[in-house]
This record gives structure tokens, sequence and C-alpha cells, in this order.
């Protein structure tokens, strides 16, 4: 797993995080003008969040299938801070702490 530092401080903008399991039929709204292949979702608990369009399937113009377990937690990270990476896509990445919380932060305040 390749291992990185926190170059900027990052906090988490989503306090309660959309949930995802593979299966769940979801309500998509646009795109992230930002994050392109970001889709504004929200699932059946009606919590809404940004996921990557590479893990839905659509079934309608405004509904799509997931296909995979995700969730949208962002980490807190400090400056100096190292994470390992996991997974990455469109301008984010899904890494891990030294502590063993799991969840994503933007590719720039990472230096892999």
């Amino acid at each position: 797993m390749k291992k990185g530092t926190v170059i900027n401080d990052y906090v988490s903008a989503y306090p309660n995080p959309i949930k995802l399991q593979a299966g769940d039929i979801v309500l998509i709204s646009h795109s992230d003008i930002e994050y392109p292949y970001w889709i504004w979702t929200t699932n059946s608990l009606n919590i809404s969040g940004w996921v990557p369009q590479q893990i839905l399937d659509l079934i309608y113009p405004d509904n799509a299938i997931c296909k995979e377990d995700y969730t949208a937690h962002e980490l807190t990270v400090k400056a100096g801070e190292y994470l390992y990476l996991d997974r990455v896509l469109n301008g984010w990445c899904r890494a891990y702490k030294d502590s063993g919380e799991t969840g994503w932060i933007p590719l720039e305040y990472v230096k892999f």
C-alpha cells in the first residue's frame, strides 16, 4: 500500500456521510462542478452525499443502483500526518490513517 503525507489540514465537510450497500437503489441529482464524476445522491434514509459515478448503474433518469458498498466518510487530517492510499477516484483518494480510520480526502491535500 502506498504511503503519503498530508500537506495541508483538511476538515471533513459532511458529519453524517451517505452510506450505501451493493444493490441499493438511490436517487441521483447532479454532478459536482469542481470534481467531475461525483454525483449528488440520496439513499433510502434520505441522507445525501457525493458518490463516484463509477459505482452507479443508471436505471432511470434520476435513479441508479449502487454496484458496491460505499461510504462518503471524509478524513479530518492535519499537515504532517501519514496516510496509506487505498483507492483513487475523480480527484479524491480513499486512505487509511495510522489509527485505522478510513475515509476520503482530496488528492491535492496529500503528497504520495
